[in-house]
């Protein structure tokens, strides 16, 4: 327990109704989570008051900064940077991911409504800002967060695919991509918990009924954000996914060549094949998602080459495949 948070008797209170409070609760030992997990619990949010009335929500975190680590007030929600000008100094939680239960409309975040969940990330100390990046976001709610009601939330992580389901109900109102290795440590893990503020604002945000589970059930493999096999390659902006803008095709010591595909753009890399060889592609990882992952890769020679892409190319792609390209002899 961090901050204003108290366990009671029946749940956890990460913030009580009281102006300028920012509480957090973690697990106290890193949690399995880049092969894929679930999350289970129940949330009641009561007594609000103030602005709003009532401020500003809560969020599931996942982090690497440490079981004491803890955000700013208002609407950083316990885990974001937050407005410099209302609370100054750099409080943020670095390298994290939150899904962002927000319960007020802050105009100058460009927020959507007073109900709605956001996922979002943050970068190193030098690169945290708020507001906090968004991966994806739901508007509307099919119930309201405030009507003092318990409703029930699964987070379900299948890498690298995270979705979000509301009050036991079989489809998502929310899957987006997220790439976690930026919250992970090497071995793929990260402190798991809660946070929330209030400032102005104020409530009651109650956490009932937590259940984590590991889940490696996943037969994809994960990519790391930064390519470090070709410190040439640049991952895009705005993706959730590392999506280099072009592809590569480097050569290897003992022949072959070790390729990157993007996933957005048709036939982006090649190799010389100048006898029309047949071409083996192994030792094959990546993701490329758009709506869902999915895709493999194909290839065709001509003029002295064989060339690469995805099959299911789409401009909104995200992602990569990594392999390598081996000449088989005739």
């Amino acid at each position: 327990m961090v901050g204003t948070a108290e366990r009671l008797e029946d749940r956890i209170r990460l913030t009580a109704s009281l102006p300028q409070q920012v509480g957090a609760a973690w697990y106290p030992q890193k949690q399995a989570v880049r092969g894929g997990f679930e999350v289970t619990f129940e949330f009641r949010i009561t007594e609000p008051r103030g602005l709003g009335p009532g401020a500003d929500g809560f969020a599931f975190v996942l982090q690497n900064s440490g079981p004491e680590a803890i955000g700013n007030l208002g609407s950083a929600g316990g885990f974001g940077l937050g407005e410099q000008d209302k609370y100054p100094g750099n409080k943020g939680i670095p390298r994290s991911l939150a899904v962002f239960f927000d319960s007020f409309k802050n105009g100058e975040a460009h927020d959507p409504s007073d109900n709605y969940i956001a996922i979002c990330t943050a970068g190193t100390v030098k690169k945290m800002r708020w507001p906090p990046a968004r991966l994806g976001l739901v508007k509307k709610l099919p119930f309201q967060m405030k009507d003092g009601r318990v409703h029930a939330v699964r987070i379900a992580y299948k890498p690298p695919m995270l979705s979000l389901y509301l009050d036991n109900a079989a489809k998502a109102v929310l899957s987006t991509p997220v790439d976690l290795s930026a919250v992970t440590d090497e071995q793929g893990m990260a402190y798991a918990g809660f946070t929330a503020s209030t400032g102005n604002g104020f409530e009651n945000h109650d956490i009932l009924n937590w259940v984590m589970r590991a889940d490696s059930s996943s037969t994809m493999t994960s990519v790391d954000s930064s390519v470090q096999f070709l410190e040439k390659v640049n991952c895009m902006e705005g993706r959730n996914l590392c999506t280099p803008k072009d592809g590569v095709a480097e050569a290897r010591e003992g022949g072959g060549f070790h390729v990157i595909l993007p996933g957005h753009s048709n036939w982006p890399v090649s190799i010389p094949n100048p006898a029309g060889s047949a071409v083996a592609v192994e030792n094959l990882h990546g993701y490329v998602c758009r709506e869902s992952c999915a895709g493999q890769v194909i290839t065709k020679s001509e003029g002295g080459r064989t060339w690469f892409s995805v099959d299911k190319v789409h401009p909104d792609n995200q992602g990569f495949f990594e392999f390598d390209a081996v000449l088989k002899k005739p």
